[in-house]
């Protein structure tokens, strides 16, 4: 059978934009054949402005979709965000008003097709926030007629002329992008350059394989540039698009089940120790000689300490398929004292050897692990990668004071870690454990991954230990907002590695 998709395009013409509908996809890969369902969502009231009664809500940035804890219903209540839910630092800062929603909310259930109904404020009040934003990706070219969308290795081009934006789903399965073929007008002081009709293209891909899962258009809309949001993601199973501007009306795609990844994944290394307990030659050795005279005790004994293993950089692979990370691994292999001759410098030094280790991992199969040679590690592209280990209790200066640089992120374990937390850019690492400290003590540590500015937690993970957790919190490090590894082991032998949605293009 054809590995390619074969998938009914729906077309829904002219303005209305409203079908229900159904898309068969021919399976391919590890997807079965399945139906993918589009139905329509209709709003009963325009969103009303809380400021102004009996006014609509001029403009929707973002719809807010909450559920009732531990509820025996299947329902969604929605409201509208007329300027975004700024991250929700109201939340952290008491002199930042909260986000502005509209006057009313409704209740929709997708059991049995969209059902709506108007809720209640209290209904509103006593639901929690659940997590539905999409995460942006931006596509790579000059301009907006040129370029693709890449993510995990993988390449998503546009199907319009045009790109707009490419929505993630919040746990980063899928990835939905907007485009759209229109005419262009000249900049206009008065009115902009958005184009007055044209034709939009949905398309929703599995990030995981790479294959497109749906596929929509509309011909002859008016104002196409204005129908790429608001979006949402409901539970990685529903994806919402508005088919008008006042997003009263939206087009619900029902996804196809899936289990999910394993995230994280333990990650053993190839050994650096061969099967007769000889070492493996390096890619890379490199010596450190110090001079031993005229130091003290205790200065020599600071300079000769052993340093620890460690990932001190990380590259992507010159080769798009399959895509590997590439990581160096840089052990202290010798460290002794010899005496070393010659005409200026003669003395008592401390030799150190620090062996470089070059290993490749299959971004499609984590398990997959091997050496990797010097010449694979200099063709690859270098991502950034650290150990950004801030304290929560951080404050910086703004106009309005001094204020907490980060929430009051919860730890798990009964003490905290040292460090404290891992910064990876839109998100954090949080760190504890629940055991002893010290050369033979044993417990359990604790991983909990957040977003860093709204708090939505991502994870959270219990490991067991041996020695020192701080140790193994102190040599984790992030990878350009897409992944975090913590060592297993003070070798870095091992590491637990986590995906996160959004990172590493």
């Amino acid at each position: 059978m054809s590995r390619c998709l074969i998938i009914l395009i729906l077309t829904c013409l002219t303005t209305s934009l409203s079908c229900q509908s159904v898309v068969q996809i021919s399976g391919a890969g590890s997807m079965p054949a399945q139906m993918l369902s589009t139905t329509k969502l209709h709003f009963p009231e325009p969103w009303a402005d809380a400021t102004r009664d009996g006014f609509p809500l001029s403009s929707v940035e973002q719809i807010e979709v909450r559920k009732i804890p531990n509820s025996s219903t299947s329902e969604f209540y929605f409201a509208a965000l007329p300027y975004g839910d700024n991250h929700y630092q109201d939340e952290v800062y008491p002199d930042i008003p909260p986000p502005q929603y509209s006057k009313n909310s409704f209740a929709v259930s997708f059991t049995d097709g969209p059902g709506v109904r108007t809720a209640t404020q209290q209904e509103w009040e006593n639901a929690s926030r659940i997590v539905t934003k999409p995460r942006m990706l931006r596509y790579s070219g000059n301009d907006d007629s040129t370029g693709e969308i890449e993510y995990r290795g993988k390449k998503y081009m546009k199907v319009g002329k045009y790109w707009g934006e490419g929505w993630l789903s919040p746990r980063g399965k899928w990835l939905a992008t907007f485009s759209y073929t229109a005419v262009k007008p000249p900049p206009d002081i008065f009115f902009g350059g958005s184009p007055r009709t044209g034709d939009i293209f949905w398309e929703i891909y599995d990030t995981v394989t790479g294959q497109k899962v749906f596929e929509w258009q509309a011909k002859n809309v008016k104002h196409p540039t204005s129908l790429d949001g608001p979006v949402a993601w409901l539970e990685e199973r529903y994806f919402l698009f508005p088919e008008d501007e006042d997003a009263q009306n939206f087009i619900v795609v029902t996804l196809p089940e899936f289990t999910p990844e394993p995230n994280p994944v333990t990650v053993k290394l190839p050994s650096r120790i061969d099967d007769k307990g000889q070492r493996i030659p390096a890619a890379v050795r490199h010596e450190a000689w110090t001079p031993l005279v005229p130091l003290t005790k205790e200065q020599a004994a600071r300079i000769t300490a052993p340093s620890p293993t460690e990932l001190f950089e990380v590259r992507v692979s010159a080769q798009s398929t399959p895509g590997e990370l590439l990581l160096a691994i840089k052990e202290e292999t010798e460290n002794r004292a010899q005496y070393r001759g010659g005409r200026d410098g003669a003395g008592d030094y401390n030799l150190r050897v620090f062996s470089t280790y070059y290993y490749a991992l299959s971004l499609d199969d984590l398990t997959q692990t091997r050496f990797a040679s010097k010449e694979e590690w200099e063709r690859g592209r270098k991502l950034g990668s650290g150990s950004h280990n801030p304290s929560l209790d951080e404050t910086i200066d703004t106009f309005g004071g001094k204020r907490r640089a980060y929430r009051p992120f919860p730890k798990t374990g009964a003490s905290w870690g040292t460090p404290m937390a891992l910064n990876a850019g839109k998100w954090i690492a949080i760190f504890s454990y629940t055991g002893e400290q010290g050369a033979n003590a044993t417990g359990k540590l604790f991983v909990d991954i957040f977003e860093t500015r709204p708090g939505n937690k991502f994870s959270s993970t219990a490991l067991p230990y041996t020695g020192s957790a701080n140790a193994l919190f102190d040599a984790a490090v992030s990878i350009e907002e897409g992944y975090v590894i913590l060592p297993l082991d003070t070798s870095f032998n091992s590491f637990v590695f986590w995906k996160l949605p959004g990172g590493v293009a």
